[in-house]
């Protein structure tokens, strides 16, 4: 199911993109892209801008993947990073 939170952008269109790419967005106010801007300042934080959206929980976790060494990475609700 597609949500349209405003300015014709949804959710479903940030799975992708890069946590560089979505960190330069002017996203839309709602909580849920809180979440993604929280998860992917996290993950700039930890030097992983080039990891691509994957999977967005509505609890706030956040699923990311290397394009290069296709190595996923968690990101928490409490912004914990976890490699697997």
């Amino acid at each position: 199911m597609t949500r349209d939170y405003g300015a014709g952008l949804s959710v479903d269109e940030l799975i992708g993109l890069t946590a560089w790419h979505i960190d330069h967005l002017s996203l839309p106010p709602g909580l849920i892209f809180k979440k993604v801007i929280t998860a992917t300042r996290v993950m700039r934080e930890n030097e992983l801008d080039s990891h691509i959206l994957v999977e967005l929980w509505e609890d706030g976790h956040s699923v990311w993947k290397d394009d290069q060494d296709n190595q996923s990475v968690f990101v928490t609700p409490n912004g914990q990073v976890i490699r697997k």
